[in-house]
C-alpha cells in the first residue's frame, strides 16, 4: 500500500466524526436532549479537524512521494515510498562508512610513507654528515700542518672549502635534530627560568655575529618579567637560532633590536625588529619546532619575528 493511501486513510476518523455529529444534530434536535450550541460547536470542530487533517495529509503524502521518486530515479525502486527512502538512506550511510574507511586507510598509508621517508632522510643525513667530517679532517691538516709551502690563493681556497664544510656540517646536524624533534625523539624537561638568565647566552652570541656582519645589535631584557616555563637548553638554542637568522637577514650598517618582556597573562615574548621579512630556513624551522615542543610559538612578521613562551602561572607543561 502506498504511503499516500495510508495517510489519506488517517482522515477517515474525521469523516466518521462528522457523520456522528450529523447524527447527534438530528437525534438531539428530534428529542430536544442536546443543546443547539453544543451541536454547532461539535460540527465546526469536526469540519475544521477534517480540513486540517486533509491538508496536512496531502502535504506529507506529496513530499514523501517526491522524495521516493528521487530514490526510484537513482535505481532504488520497488516497495512503497518509505521502503525506497529507507534503502536510499541506508545506501548513503554505507557510502559514508566506506568513504570513512578509505580515508582512514589513506591516512594510515600516508603515516607509513612519512615514517619511511623520515627513516630514509635520517640515513641520508647521517651518511652525508660522515662524508663531510671525512672532508674536514684533511682540510684541517692541510691548513694547520701543510706538507709544503702554500701560496696565498691556495690558502684562501682551502679556508673557503673548510668554512663551507663546517657550515654544511652544522646544517646537517640541524636537519637531523629537526627530524628528531618532529617525531618526538627529543626529551623536553620544563622548569622555571628567569628571562635574563634565559637570554644571556643567546644575546652574547648574537652580539658577536652582529659585529662580524657590521650590524648594530641592541637588546633589552625586563628584570621583572615572570619566569619562563621552558626547557632551558632547547629554549636557548631556539632563541639563538632565531636571532642568528634575523642577523643574517639584516642589512650591514642597519640596527637590530631584541626586546624580552612580559606579554599578556602568564607569558613572555621576545620581539626582534629591524631584520625585515625573514624567509624559511632549516635553522628557523628547527627553532619553531623546539618552541612548539615547549608550547611556545614563533611568528614571522614584516620587520622581524616574535617568540612567545609560557610563563609561571600559565598552567602549561610540556607534552
Amino acid at each position: 500500500m502506498r504511503v499516500g493511501t495510508r495517510l489519506l486513510l488517517a482522515v477517515v476518523p474525521a469523516v466518521i466524526g462528522i457523520a456522528a455529529v450529523a447524527g447527534l444534530a438530528y437525534w438531539g434536535q428530534y428529542a430536544h436532549e442536546a443543546p443547539a450550541v453544543v451541536v454547532v460547536i461539535a460540527a465546526i470542530g469536526a469540519v475544521a479537524s477534517l480540513l486540517l487533517a486533509w491538508q496536512n495529509t496531502r502535504y506529507v503524502a506529496r513530499r514523501v512521494e517526491r522524495i521516493a521518486a528521487k530514490s526510484a530515479s537513482s535505481g532504488r525502486g520497488g516497495g512503497d515510498e518509505l521502503e525506497r527512502i529507507e534503502r536510499s538512506v541506508g545506501g548513503l550511510e554505507e557510502a559514508v562508512d566506506a568513504e570513512r574507511a578509505r580515508g582512514a586507510e589513506r591516512e594510515a598509508a600516508a603515516a607509513r610513507r612519512a615514517a619511511a621517508y623520515q627513516a630514509h632522510l635520517s640515513e641520508i643525513l647521517a651518511s652525508t654528515g660522515d662524508a663531510v667530517q671525512a672532508v674536514q679532517l684533511p682540510l684541517h691538516i692541510l691548513l694547520d700542518s701543510p706538507f709544503g709551502a702554500l701560496n696565498e690563493n691556495q690558502e684562501e681556497m682551502l679556508e673557503a672549502a673548510r668554512a663551507a664544510a663546517e657550515q654544511l656540517d652544522v646544517r646537517l646536524r640541524q636537519a637531523r635534530k629537526l627530524l628528531d624533534v618532529e617525531r618526538g625523539a627529543v626529551a623536553v624537561r620544563v622548569r622555571p627560568i628567569g628571562l635574563p638568565e634565559l637570554m644571556r647566552p643567546a644575546l652574547a652570541i648574537a652580539e658577536a655575529r652582529a659585529a662580524k656582519r657590521g650590524v648594530t645589535f641592541e637588546s633589552a631584557v625586563s628584570p621583572v618579567a615572570p619566569r619562563a616555563l621552558v626547557d632551558p637548553m632547547h629554549a636557548q638554542e631556539a632563541v639563538t637560532l632565531a636571532l642568528g637568522e634575523a642577523i643574517e637577514r639584516a642589512a650591514p650598517g642597519s640596527t637590530l633590536r631584541a626586546d624580552a618582556e612580559a606579554s599578556g597573562d602568564h607569558a613572555v615574548s621576545i620581539r626582534v625588529r629591524g631584520a625585515g621579512a625573514i624567509s624559511g630556513s632549516i635553522p628557523l624551522e628547527l627553532a619553531e619546532a623546539l618552541l612548539r615542543a615547549q608550547h611556545g610559538t614563533l611568528r614571522r612578521e614584516d620587520d622581524g619575528l616574535t617568540i612567545e613562551l609560557p610563563a609561571e602561572g600559565s598552567g602549561r607543561s610540556a607534552p
